[in-house]
């Protein structure tokens, strides 16, 4: 799937440093939101979430899940739905962003997929 890591990174980087909360969006609107100044923001994160980060697969539910979609979207996984169920198109996501980061490709979320997926923690593999 084609992502354009650096926009990703670029608007993920804006929006924190403005408090902004950050949704999956396409790159003109990203181009346009970033040259738009604003008074307004929010002290959210782009995936809100204040739990731990499981072991996840497919079966899995509840918000850790949400928590990973929202994630998979922000990476350019956009037919992920944040529906709270790990199904076969989460799982296909997570496959591929296993791949692109050059780690073990099970459709498993543990610790080193959920480290890949944050971008202050991942690795240079996955934002080329």
């Amino acid at each position: 799937m084609p992502r354009n890591n650096a926009l990703i990174r670029s608007a993920l980087a804006i929006a924190a440093t403005l408090g902004m909360v950050m949704t999956p969006m396409s790159a003109a609107t990203v181009t346009q939101a970033a040259a738009t100044p604003t008074t307004e923001v929010s002290a959210a994160a782009p995936c809100p979430y204040s739990g731990i980060h499981p072991v996840l697969q497919n079966g899995s539910d509840g918000g850790a899940v949400k928590h990973l979609q929202c994630l998979l979207r922000l990476w350019g996984y956009t037919a992920v739905a944040v529906d709270g169920h790990f199904g076969p198109i989460t799982e296909s996501a997570v496959e591929a962003h296993q791949r692109d980061c050059k780690i073990q490709r099970d459709g498993v979320v543990g610790p080193e997929t959920w480290r890949h997926l944050h971008l202050d923690t991942t690795t240079d593999e996955c934002t080329d």
